[in-house]
């Protein structure tokens, strides 16, 4: 029996078991079946796969392409994908990710052997030291690192980073909201997104960057902060941020 553990991401039933028997056949046990974002971000949480298989096309608010690099900020695992679909745009956007592979359906015993024996060696045999992007700390190329420099009147005042709550949109202007005073500024929220360091702050709403250090609590459509203010979560964004935090639920 191989100890490695294998997740399947697919929402059609009859493809997710036919892979799944297929690994069964080659002494992969350790499997787990997940039909949507959610539901793969749970069990990642939980079992931290070694290898994932992805179909490109799931329900939902999230394709695989945009699961996947949600999942590449929780954990360095290879990801392969099994898709009917040769688009040139597709393949594209898929690369963006560095997917360990390409299945196209339909697919045989052979072409799951062969990718995920192929994938399991080079994950075996990787180099200490030599892990991807989501293993590294995070370095800020400028010299302070924990604050942000924002021109009020005539200076520009320093705003650490533990002291923004959040960030609100309103046409061409943004609001940033601190723990001292308020700045409203022309900018654009990806202008925002760009300045303020993805591992504290994270756009939860098309007019929302929140400070993840402020959340006091959160549901599935709201945030509320620790200065008692409340951010409504868009629905497309929230997969992105329950991947950010570290969370506890039932089994």
């Amino acid at each position: 029996m191989k100890e490695e553990r294998i997740l399947i991401v697919e929402d059609d039933p009859s493809i997710a078991e036919n892979i799944e028997e297929i690994l069964e056949l080659l002494d992969y046990t350790n499997i787990d079946i997940a039909n949507s974002a959610n539901q793969a971000i749970k069990v990642i949480k939980k079992y931290r796969p070694d290898l994932i298989f992805m179909d490109i096309k799931l329900k939902g608010d999230k394709d695989g392409i945009e699961l996947g690099e949600i999942i590449k900020q929780m954990i360095d695992v290879p990801i392969v994908y099994v898709t009917s679909y040769s688009d040139p745009t597709i393949i594209e956007r898929a690369k963006r990710i560095h997917p360990a592979g390409f299945i196209v359906k339909p697919f045989n015993t052979n072409d799951i052997h062969a990718m995920v024996e192929i994938v399991l060696y080079n994950k075996r045999t990787r180099p200490a030291g030599s892990d991807g992007a989501a293993a590294k700390p995070f370095e800020s190329p400028y010299l302070v690192n924990d604050a942000v420099y924002i021109k009020a009147d005539n200076a520009f005042e320093r705003v650490d980073y533990n002291d923004i709550y959040y960030v609100e949109a309103n046409g061409n202007m943004v609001t940033i909201f601190t723990k001292n005073r308020n700045y409203t500024i022309r900018k654009s929220m990806k202008d925002m997104e760009e300045k303020l360091p993805s591992h504290l702050f994270l756009r939860v709403q098309k007019s929302f960057i929140v400070q993840l250090g402020q959340i006091e609590n959160f549901s599935t459509k709201e945030i509320n902060l620790r200065n008692g203010a409340t951010v409504q979560v868009g629905r497309q964004y929230y997969n992105s941020f329950l991947a950010k935090l570290n969370t506890i639920t039932e089994s």
